[in-house]
């Protein structure tokens, strides 16, 4: 069984109950908040981007935004649709913790007309809360054992809880309510790794964040749940984690202590899983260093890392990010991999699909590399290294252009990144929701 420490109450206090949220997560979290508005915005035009607003367009009229279309539906939708387009690219800052609480954030505070620094506060306690949360369940994950080892998702399991905290320190709810609120937002709690590489992954951050704010609304009503319900006997951890491979100290030690948003970030390069990034930096060594060119290459060994890069035979936008045979053969023919290599014209081109045909998937040694077998005999290798994601601002604001780009104008590009770095200095989000809609034209009707 597990410990009695109370963490639904160390959780829900946390996030009511802090006055002072450390100045040096301030930056940071208006980078994260740039980053997922961003790569939301970059899903707009895609098919995922499209279904998800005509379905959020059918719910009628509302006061919170849907980012890059024009379209103000309920908050609750709106939460829908920006955490589901936030997730779609599989381009956010690698936690996917943002995916859910900033469209969260941005649906309450819009609606409720809040400062732009009670939201950030706001995104700031929630993701140190579900981030010490999702530590805590997931602390056995590189020895194969947890629940994302048995399939779970984190964003399904935790993502619910960490939007409803967010809204319930949006909604002023305290320490009781905000439990109460965890307790309800537990109701959502599920989903599986097995929908990684199709639209349903992105879902999740979407069903989450509307989930959140559903549960804050109906605990500020008086509606119950069990106020234990992480630590108490037949709840959270004890259906999804064995004592044995959960670490409690994530929340009874860890939390706050410091935030790790005082620490360095680690966003995302690429549209792809967290696993793919090591291979596609490893293909470019292969390419820049080693001057392996596509049309030489006879056979390549590699790991794919099939557990999370699960779409051997992509097929489209979702399943691009997903597999690794094709993440090394695109970068290794274009020799990059950017939101561009995510479309129709790469995933069919010929060279990319005969390469493809020529990669092996082999079990990672120690240390782990990936073998090419060129034409005349020649052998060339590389080692799989940890990558270097993005930390400095400048490199995150560069990525935002490219993403925001595909959907805002120039100088509606120009005003919604300067509007979310000064974001704790605003008064409200009303400019900055504004900014998020092309200025020429909307989306959709």
């Amino acid at each position: 069984m597990f410990a009695a420490a109370p963490l639904t109450d160390i959780l829900a206090s946390f996030v009511a109950d802090t006055t002072d949220v450390p100045q040096d997560t301030i930056e940071p979290a208006k980078s994260v908040i740039l980053d997922t508005i961003g790569v939301a915005l970059a899903a707009v035009n895609r098919p995922i981007g499209k279904i998800i607003a005509a379905h959020i367009a059918d719910a009628g009229p509302g006061s919170a935004t849907v980012l890059g279309t024009g379209i103000k539906t309920a908050s609750e939708m709106a939460a829908l649709a920006n955490g589901t387009l936030a997730n779609a690219l599989d381009f956010d800052d690698g936690s996917h913790l943002a995916t859910h609480i900033v469209p969260t954030v941005l649906a309450l505070a819009e609606h409720h007309g809040l400062s732009g620094s009670t939201a950030v506060e706001a995104f700031i306690l929630a993701h140190e809360a579900s981030a010490r949360l999702t530590q805590a369940i997931d602390a056995q994950r590189r020895a194969q054992r947890g629940p994302t080892h048995r399939g779970w998702w984190h964003v399904g399991l935790v993502g619910p809880l960490a939007a409803a905290m967010a809204a319930s320190r949006l909604l002023r709810l305290d320490a009781k309510q905000t439990a109460t609120a965890i307790g309800i937002a537990s109701c959502s709690s599920g989903g599986f790794r097995r929908n990684m590489g199709t639209m349903a992954k992105a879902l999740h951050s979407g069903h989450a964040a509307r989930a959140g704010i559903e549960a804050a609304r109906l605990a500020r009503r008086g509606f119950t749940a069990d106020p234990a319900i992480i630590e108490a006997p037949l709840g959270f951890l004890q259906a999804v984690v064995n004592p044995e491979d959960c670490d409690l100290a994530a929340i009874t030690e860890r939390l706050g202590r410091p935030y790790l948003l005082s620490g360095p970030l680690r966003i995302k390069r690429y549209p792809a899983c967290n696993p793919g990034h090591p291979l596609i930096d490893a293909a470019l060594r292969l390419a820049n260093e080693h001057a392996v060119r596509a049309g030489d290459v006879e056979e390549i060994e590699a790991d794919l890392h099939t557990f999370s890069l699960l779409r051997s035979d992509p097929r489209d936008d979702e399943s691009a990010g997903f597999s690794g045979s094709f993440l090394i053969a695109a970068t290794l023919v274009n020799g990059r991999f950017t939101l561009a290599e995510i479309s129709d014209a790469t995933l069919h081109d010929p060279q990319i699909c005969k390469l493809m045909a020529k990669i092996r998937h082999v079990p990672a040694g120690n240390p782990e590399i990936i073998r090419v077998s060129l034409r005349g005999g020649r052998c060339v290798t590389t080692d799989v290294r940890p990558v270097n994601r993005l930390s400095a601002r400048a490199d995150i604001c560069m990525k935002f252009r490219d993403c925001a780009g595909s959907v805002l104008t120039p100088s509606a590009l120009q005003r919604l990144e300067e509007t979310i770095l000064t974001l704790d200095r605003q008064s409200d989000l009303v400019g900055l929701m504004r900014a998020t809609t092309r200025e020429k034209k909307r989306l959709f009707a």
